[in-house]
């Protein structure tokens, strides 16, 4: 009897400590920025489908930020056609990059350096963020303004 009792409170505290704990805050950069209510991040670095707007962003060094940033620039602008620069302001620091337009969304890739940091900007939104009253709702919690 103890022994079946030993292993159901086992069994039990392996359910408890398994469970995927669920993640409250984005990391950019050190700033921690609330995931919104009623909606759930992916990891510290990605929120999916919140309000129909994903967000996702990676750390690199400078010279491999650039690597990437091109190739990247370079394989949506080869299926897509409308690509215009774009310049977010967050957390003081500028970050350059380019605007797609894919059918009733918007494609935003961004880079540049936070708090010494070179990182790329995924953002994709049904919004055409073209001035800082766009930036409503939680993105107003990333970017200061956009021009």
């Amino acid at each position: 009897m103890k022994n079946i009792f030993t292993f159901v409170l086992l069994l039990a505290t392996l359910s408890f400590y398994g469970q995927d704990k669920k993640i409250s805050f984005l990391n950019l950069v050190g700033n921690n920025i609330q995931v919104p209510n009623g909606c759930q991040a992916q990891s510290e670095y990605e929120l999916q489908a919140c309000d129909g707007t994903s967000i996702k962003w990676d750390y690199y060094t400078d010279d491999m930020l650039s690597a990437v940033f091109d190739a990247t620039i370079s394989a949506f602008a080869e299926s897509n056609g409308s690509k215009s620069e774009v310049t977010f302001t967050s957390f003081g620091a500028q970050l350059k990059g380019y605007k797609f337009k894919m059918g009733t969304t918007f494609q935003y890739f961004l880079h540049g350096t936070i708090k010494n940091q070179p990182l790329m900007i995924n953002l994709g939104t049904p919004k055409d963020i073209a001035t800082n009253d766009d930036l409503d709702g939680f993105l107003s919690l990333f970017f200061d303004e956009v021009s």
